[in-house]
């Protein structure tokens, strides 16, 4: 997931890049949230991962930290990193 993030760097357009780094941001803070759980245990992590990063996005998206067409395509970014 974090390779496919950061071949926008490279790859993709300003917008692209835009997105992506978004999302990164975000996957970052749930990663070590993650990290975390699993010192405790955490049995199923990119479960979790999965999880918590789609509540951040979420409040993010409720706050109106993007426009409309903006989330969509994070959201379509995620969903596809996740289906990797």
């Amino acid at each position: 997931m974090q390779a496919h993030l950061d071949s926008f760097i490279v790859d993709g357009s300003d917008h692209e890049l835009f997105i992506a780094s978004y999302l990164h941001g975000h996957f970052d803070v749930a990663v070590a949230n993650v990290e975390k759980l699993i010192e405790k245990g955490e049995e199923n992590p990119i479960s979790t991962l999965h999880s918590t990063l789609q509540v951040q996005l979420k409040s993010a998206f409720e706050n109106n930290e993007l426009s409309d067409q903006d989330a969509q395509q994070v959201s379509g970014l995620f969903n596809f990193l996740f289906q990797m």
